[in-house]
Order: C-alpha cells, then sequence, then structure tokens
C-alpha cells in the first residue's frame, strides 16, 4: 500500500529580475523537505537537496510556471504542484530602485 504525500512548492519571491536566481523549497505538508525532487521551469530543470532546496534563475522575461514532481517509490505516491514567477527585465528593476526619495523637480 502506498502512502500519498502532496508536494508543496516554496520560493523566496514571486517576482525577480532576469538573471538573478531564485530558492525554491520543496517539502511536503507536514513540513518535511523533499530531497531528490525535480523542479521545471520551461527547458530548466534542478534537483533538490537534502534540505529540498535548489536555485533557478531566469534568461529571459515573462511569467514562468515552476512544477516541482518527485518520482513514486514502493511506499511512497507524491502529488506534484506548481506556482507562477514573473521574471522582469533588470532595466525595470533598476529605474525601481532608484527612486529612493520624493520626486525632484
Amino acid at each position: 500500500m502506498q502512502i500519498e504525500r502532496s508536494l508543496v512548492l516554496e520560493i523566496s519571491r514571486h517576482e525577480v529580475p532576469v538573471g538573478r536566481p531564485i530558492t525554491v523549497r520543496v517539502r511536503d505538508k507536514g513540513n518535511n523537505p523533499i530531497e531528490g525532487a525535480l523542479v521545471e521551469a520551461g527547458s530548466k530543470r534542478k534537483r533538490t537537496d537534502g534540505r529540498g532546496r535548489c536555485e533557478i534563475a531566469f534568461r529571459s522575461p515573462g511569467f514562468w510556471k515552476l512544477v516541482a514532481t518527485k518520482s513514486s517509490t514502493e511506499r511512497v505516491r507524491y502529488r506534484s504542484t506548481s506556482t507562477l514567477v514573473r521574471a522582469i527585465p533588470r532595466s525595470t528593476t533598476d529605474r525601481r530602485s532608484r527612486r529612493v526619495g520624493p520626486p525632484t523637480r
């Protein structure tokens, strides 16, 4: 008999500048890290480490769907999960960071 465990996908932020990596964590609902989970976004694929973590960077702007999966074992079947991340052009983030004080006249 297999136990079913739903995966949970946590990301460090939902909006990231192009080229800057985000940290992804895959865990189960009991907050246990999932080692060896496959995290995919387009053609990018990363495996999680012993802490259930990996990093992914996007090279072009847009909305990216992150999908976390894990192959079933004799005892456990994993239910995949997904979330969206928005990669924004660096020029957009550079303009935002420059606006520190009140507007000048």
